[in-house]
């Protein structure tokens, strides 16, 4: 990364290139695959932060303010909508769009994130969602042998409290309130869905 930083700077080109250095997920959930996660819990192909939390840099010379940390939530997909506002890009307005735009955020006009919450994918099974500092997972990967389960009862974490998602119940009997915001953002995102036309199909 540090030789593409010197590159642009050497062409002269850092003032007018936005530079962002990230990932999809954690690291390779299988055994061997090398890694680290730090203290979050599970890997790749898990719903724990250990595959949700990654790293986020970015760097706009003049416009986005250097050195400043943030532990918000800022997804991935917000990156396309946040870009889109940078180069005067049209966003499409026939179609759900899952990002928010980031940019106020990341120039450092706001210290709040624009958005609070995230739904919970492991390929293509709804795992949960993830609100503030909070989670609700529906369903589990068996550690003997992989499977998805869908828990009877969703398990509840504050990530603040019990940042390594080690004791779910303990927390959640004390703030059972947080079914509502939780649920609302699962059933907003399930509403989306059904409103949604879907990718149009190729035209062989």
């Amino acid at each position: 990364m540090g030789e593409l930083l010197d590159t642009l700077d050497g062409l002269g080109l850092s003032e007018d290139t936005i530079f962002i250095f990230t990932s999809d997920n954690g690291r390779e959930g299988t055994p061997g695959s090398g890694g680290f996660t730090g203290p979050w819990r599970g890997g790749m192909f898990s719903p724990y932060e250990g595959s949700l939390r990654v790293p986020f840099l970015i760097r706009w010379p003049g416009k986005i303010p250097m050195n400043r940390v943030s532990n918000n939530i800022v997804h991935a997909v917000d990156v396309f909508m946040t870009l889109a506002r940078w180069s005067g890009g049209q966003v499409p307005s026939d179609r759900t769009m899952d990002g928010v735009d980031q940019s106020a955020f990341l120039m450092g006009q706001t210290d709040r994130s624009a958005r609070e919450s995230i739904v919970i994918y492991v390929d293509n099974e709804l795992f949960g969602v993830k609100w503030r500092n909070w989670k609700m997972l529906l369903k589990t990967i068996d550690d003997g042998d992989s499977s998805i389960k869908t828990l009877a009862y969703p398990t509840f974490y504050n990530l603040i409290v019990d940042p390594k998602e080690e004791h779910p119940a303990i927390n959640y009997n004390l703030d059972t309130w947080v079914d509502y915001p939780l649920y609302q953002v699962l059933e907003e995102f399930q509403a989306s869905l059904a409103k949604d036309p879907g990718t149009p199909a190729p035209d062989y």
